[in-house]
């Protein structure tokens, strides 16, 4: 069974491990909203970036860590390792896009 958890446009999907390329990011956010301002952060947990392609994100979640926003309810995240994967939506000039707060 694969673990996965859904905060708004935002999802962590659990993988065994995160790649070897993939560096530690200076801060918790995760995700921050063009229009709000408000962001998807990770609480007690360390966001990696693997900037090869493909582009991808991940989260190294220790005990206790939360996925927090201002406008979602904070969730509780079994320790692990999860890749950050954006909702897209279909866009007919540029077929798909990352969802925007």
């Amino acid at each position: 069974m694969v673990i996965m958890y859904r905060q708004g446009d935002v999802l962590l999907r659990k993988v065994e491990s995160i790649p070897e390329d993939a560096k530690p990011s200076d801060d918790d956010i995760i995700l921050k909203g063009e229009a709000t301002g408000h962001a998807h952060r990770i609480v007690n947990g360390t966001i990696f970036t693997r900037s090869s392609w493909p582009i991808q994100m991940f989260v190294e979640a220790s005990a206790g860590a939360t996925l927090v926003h201002e406008e979602h309810e904070s969730i509780l995240i079994e320790p692990g390792f999860y890749e950050v994967i954006r909702q897209r939506e279909y866009d007919p000039k540029s077929r798909s896009r990352f969802v925007e707060d």
